[in-house]
């Protein structure tokens, strides 16, 4: 377990040293210095806050589909946004539920959805009186689901990666 929090604090640490370095114009030994000492900081950081949220690795049969629509999400989002930014923001948006497939973690689920843009994450995980009743109150209580709110009416691809707002089959 401790080889694994090293293991995993060494990652993070690289990756934030490694963004430092790409995103400052001249590197020195001072900016160097600064990127090993803030890294580490942001290292612990990452995984502590990883685990308070209980972030695995992605699973469930959207994952990897929802990680190759993630760039075009992204631009399509800003897209949106910008439309939207430019119209002087009359658009008031959707706030829908978009039902887990089986197994699909809502952690990554309301990450990946969130990376857009456009949309925005309300809430993860089981759902309240509210989605029981969405659900059709059938006594299995609610599906794991995310609650967004997206500036788009129809659901978006990362949406239907992970099954759309109506599950598996699309709208309902």
């Amino acid at each position: 377990m401790v080889r694994t929090a090293v293991t995993e604090v060494a990652a993070w640490w690289v990756v934030m040293v490694a963004l430092t370095v790409v995103l400052i114009s001249s590197v020195g030994p001072v900016e160097l210095a600064v990127a090993a000492v803030a890294g580490l900081g942001a290292a612990f950081a990452a995984r502590r806050i990883r685990r308070a949220v209980r972030l695995g690795r992605p699973r469930g049969r959207g994952a990897p589909r929802a990680l190759a629509v993630l760039p075009w999400s992204l631009v399509r989002g800003a897209a949106v946004l910008a439309r939207d930014t430019c119209a002087g923001g009359r658009r008031s948006g959707a706030v829908r539920r978009v039902v887990l497939r089986p197994g699909t973690g809502a952690g990554w689920a309301g990450l990946l959805l969130g990376a857009s843009a456009d949309t925005c994450v309300l809430g993860t995980g089981e759902g309240g009186d509210e989605e029981s009743a969405e659900n059709g109150g059938n006594g299995d209580g609610p599906a794991p689901g995310v609650r967004v709110h997206a500036l788009r009416p129809e659901p978006g691809v990362m949406e239907r990666a992970f099954g759309g707002p109506g599950g598996p089959g699309g709208p309902r």
